[in-house]
């Protein structure tokens, strides 16, 4: 799939509550079960993405979800928990980014073009992403939403002076590999026949719009 990224105007002072609102006017991709329907589960998610030139915002929405969270180190086995994902990479090297957060905010991430060989981001980098939780637990289900703001700095393997024109390509998750209903949606489909979000060769195309074009694909 193909996904254009707008421009969204934000001002220097513009807290991350108030870019949460902003991100409201995009319109939302759904996160699917189509990569492993066998794996059944009632818990949605979808995501609306923007960006500021300078920073990536993107917001994540989960509905019918079961709470299970720890307080993990940075850096450490998140996506065991209520778990939102987002996977880039900027060139054709196979190198790619995998960011990860669980619903108190705490943060893995990670470069390189294998699974099993990756290199950690430093926790200093890491929380220079600012994330905003909002949740509700009443009644059965858990719905959350979780907003991002990702400057271009955490990149720390390119020089990127703005986001508005770039091309990428990447993915996005929600997981709860030791949730009661574990389960592993996507936005573009993996096709592997386990749960497996680090496959770069079923990575979405993502497109950064210049500001110019973002007007009339808001709301």
């Amino acid at each position: 799939m193909k996904l254009s990224i707008p421009y969204l105007q934000a001002e220097a002072h513009t807290n991350l509550q108030q870019l949460s609102l902003l991100l409201d006017q995009v319109p939302p991709v759904p996160l699917s079960n189509d990569s492993w329907p066998h794996i059944k589960t009632s818990c949605r998610a979808e995501l609306a993405i923007a960006h500021t030139g300078q920073a990536i915002l993107l917001k994540f929405k989960i509905s019918n979800d079961y709470f299970r969270t720890e307080a993990r180190k940075i850096n450490g086995e998140v996506h065991l928990d209520n778990c939102v994902e987002f996977f880039i990479a900027f060139d054709q090297s196979g190198d790619y980014y995998n960011i990860e957060f669980n619903c108190l905010g705490i943060g893995k991430m990670a470069y390189g073009r294998q699974k099993g060989k990756r290199t950690f981001v430093a926790p200093a980098v890491i929380r220079e992403i600012e994330t905003l939780t909002i949740t509700d637990r009443e009644g059965e289900g858990f719905n959350w939403e979780m907003t991002w703001l990702v400057p271009a700095e955490v990149f720390i393997h390119q020089e990127i002076s703005t986001f508005e024109g770039l091309p990428a390509s990447g993915n996005f998750y929600k997981c709860g590999d030791d949730l009661p209903e574990s389960h592993f949606l996507t936005w573009n489909r993996v096709d592997a026949p386990a749960p497996d979000f680090h496959r770069p060769d079923c990575f979405g195309e993502l497109y950064f719009m210049p500001a110019a074009d973002s007007v009339t694909f808001l709301k």
